[in-house]
């Protein structure tokens, strides 16, 4: 994905890492209880993530 959005010029929401940051600080289950689904407060930060992206 990172090469691609390089490619075309295209914005990239890098999520893996910011979450792997926010982990690091709260806790893996905070942002996802089973290690797959999202919980409300990953939805929280993905969508404030992608507007400061597109603002």
């Amino acid at each position: 994905m990172r090469e691609l959005a390089r490619k075309y010029g295209a914005r990239l929401l890098a999520a893996d890492g910011m979450f792997a940051e926010l982990a690091a600080t709260t806790g893996a289950e905070h942002w996802s209880a089973d290690g797959v689904r999202p919980t409300p407060a990953r939805h929280a930060a993905l969508a404030e993530a992608w507007l400061r992206l597109v603002a």
